[in-house]
């Protein structure tokens, strides 16, 4: 089980800096070292850096987002853009995901100005569109600088929603009613 917190303290943010720099080869991201870097300065200013962080108070996972920009170019606090979700590897089992999922909803919950939507951009593979598919719709495929993205859209009453279900459906294995 990991705590996630937002990454306020100028050492939660270099505990997770370093978390992401000692995995950059293995981040999955098209995206050039240098727009990844900005990413996290930007989720880090926003307040939208989130250390996942195992018992003993390692960083074992980081989930960064920022906010999204309107069509006229102004920052947008309703809309907010998941730019990377890692979780070491003995850390990526389904339980690890969801602590993440309703870790950015209960810091939804926390914000000034609700967000009403939340974005994620990925490479196109079967296994995002299985993961992403649970809980947010696929959007758009299209050609970036950095090569082929698909764009997911979600809410946060939906993420909520895939929580609860994905808790009870494991309550409920656990005590063997579900077969």
């Amino acid at each position: 089980m990991l705590q996630w917190i937002v990454a306020e303290s100028e050492k939660a943010a270099e505990d997770g800096v370093r978390f992401l720099c000692r995995y950059a080869e293995d981040l999955g991201l098209p995206y050039k070292w240098c727009t990844v870097l900005q990413a996290i300065y930007t989720s880090i200013y926003d307040k939208g850096f989130m250390v996942g962080l195992d018992r003993s108070g390692q960083v074992r996972g980081v989930l960064a987002y920022t906010y999204g920009y309107g069509e006229d170019g102004s920052e947008d606090r309703t809309r907010i853009e998941v730019q990377l979700i890692y979780l070491e590897a003995g850390f990526r089992g389904g339980k690890a995901l969801l602590e993440a999922i309703a870790a950015l909803v209960e810091r939804e919950l926390e914000l000034f100005d609700l967000i009403g939507k939340i974005e994620i951009y990925c490479t196109p593979t079967d296994g995002h569109r299985r993961l992403l598919g649970k809980f947010a719709t696929l959007c758009s495929t299209e050609m970036y600088p950095c090569g082929m993205l698909s764009l997911y859209v979600t809410t946060p009453e939906r993420l909520s929603q895939y929580v609860i279900r994905y808790t009870s459906r494991k309550k409920q294995e656990n005590s063997g009613h579900l077969r």
